[in-house]
């Protein structure tokens, strides 16, 4: 997809990390790396969720990232996106 519609990392607003997704495989790579705060962030506005969503059109992923547990750690929070990403990411290949 276009670089603008990519999933634009923040730590908080007008906070840019330089860091950018432009597919669902590339948004697990970079959520293995990008600073734990800018999960966080996103996170709890569900910004996430509203880009896979809208931009991907995955709504079963979305779905499943808002039954991840608000209260995790970071590093857990992290680990369980990752998982429910990675997954899902398995899934649509397999299916295509």
């Amino acid at each position: 997809m276009p670089y603008d519609n990519g999933f634009h990392f923040y730590t908080g607003i007008g906070n840019y990390t330089g860091v950018t997704a432009t597919s669902l495989a590339e948004f697990a790579e970079k959520l293995q790396a990008v600073d734990s705060g800018s999960i966080r962030f996103h996170f709890q506005r569900a910004d996430f969720q509203k880009w896979i969503k809208t931009t991907i059109g995955d709504p079963e992923l979305a779905k499943r990232m808002n039954m991840i547990k608000r209260e995790l750690s970071d590093e857990n929070l992290r680990q369980e996106l990752l998982k429910v990403v990675q997954t899902r990411v398995v899934e649509l290949k397999a299916f295509f």
